[in-house]
């Protein structure tokens, strides 16, 4: 232990001097190894030692075999200091307790906040004409389309065409059961079947379009307990399901069942539909949801203001 006078001022007309020791523990006057717990204004200095030390100091009955402090593990109990400072300071990363558990997630917080702002409306008297100022009239819709250049079909998927996409959908029995299949046509500007930097950036924006509409039809059905997917247009593949290796691309005779034509033009095949021709885009998005159910019936009457889904010429 290392001793440190310090003068102070004393009595009237003496000087006197009070002996505080500083201790070689892990943090020197604070709360681990030796505290001060000196009374405010006493000359007599107390000290008291802390068990929650982590310096050990060294066994006189074992000698060199007893444990030392880490820190000092030179002769002499002496130690080196690589900062300079004592104690050194800990570079070790702090561990923290994951909060996983315990932190709300975004849902139960965005929940917590309308109930709270719910009971808040309720019982404080005058409260709603404050809040419930500048409101929608209605919701507004989440994808913009200008459904005079889209059409959209629901279908009784026929039983071959069920067979033909079982492999597309593995794990799932569509075979049986309501299987639902929506047909997507975008009206093109341009020939698709032809090639052109125009034709192919046509194509790519009505892919993106139709991969957007896609997802918030499937989004809708998952959240009312049904299955849904589409099949992604650049691979032939459905969107969310697993991997397969059989795909439905745009010109494929799957599409015959369901309303269109594929014509074969000997270096390449292409699909017509009975109103756009050959200028069209097509996708094609699959649920387990009946075509006459509530919940189809209301996503159509969302995104595109009518819920007549039955074509005319299907």
């Amino acid at each position: 232990m290392a001793a440190r006078i310090s003068a102070v001022q004393g009595v009237k007309g003496l000087s006197s001097r009070i002996v505080t020791r500083q201790f070689s523990g892990p943090l020197v006057g604070g709360t681990r190894g030796w505290k001060n717990e000196t009374s405010q204004g006493s000359s007599t200095g107390v000290f008291v030692y802390s068990p929650d030390s982590s310096v050990t100091w060294p066994d006189e009955k074992l000698g060199v075999l007893g444990n030392t402090d880490p820190s000092f593990r030179l002769p002499g109990n002496t130690g080196l200091s690589v900062s300079g400072e004592y104690p050194e300071p800990d570079t070790r990363a702090k561990y923290q307790k994951s909060d996983f558990l315990t932190r709300p997630s975004n849902k139960e917080a965005q929940v917590h906040a309308l109930y709270n702002a719910h009971d808040y409306i309720k019982y404080t008297p005058g409260s709603e004409s404050v809040e419930c100022t500048d409101l929608l009239d209605e919701f507004p819709k989440l994808i913009d389309l200008e459904m005079e250049n889209v059409q959209i079909y629901a279908h009784d998927t026929p039983m071959l065409l069920r067979k033909d996409m079982k492999s597309l959908f593995p794990g799932r029995d569509i075979e049986s059961g309501v299987f639902t299949t929506i047909t997507y046509s975008h009206h093109t500007e341009h020939d698709m079947s032809k090639w052109s930097e125009q034709v192919e950036a046509e194509r790519d924006s009505s892919m993106e379009k139709f991969v957007q509409v896609a997802k918030e039809i499937c989004g809708r059905l998952k959240e009312e307990g049904y299955w849904a997917d589409f099949i992604d247009p650049s691979s032939g593949t459905p969107h969310y399901g697993a991997h397969t290796n059989t795909t439905m691309f745009e010109t494929d005779e799957k599409f015959r069942s369901l309303g269109f034509t594929i014509e074969d033009l000997g270096c390449c095949k292409v699909i017509l539909h009975p109103d756009f021709g050959r200028n069209v885009f097509v996708g094609c998005i699959v649920t387990d949801a009946s075509k006459s159910s509530f919940v189809v019936d209301e996503i159509f009457e969302d995104l595109l203001g009518f819920s007549d889904l039955e074509p005319d010429h299907v």
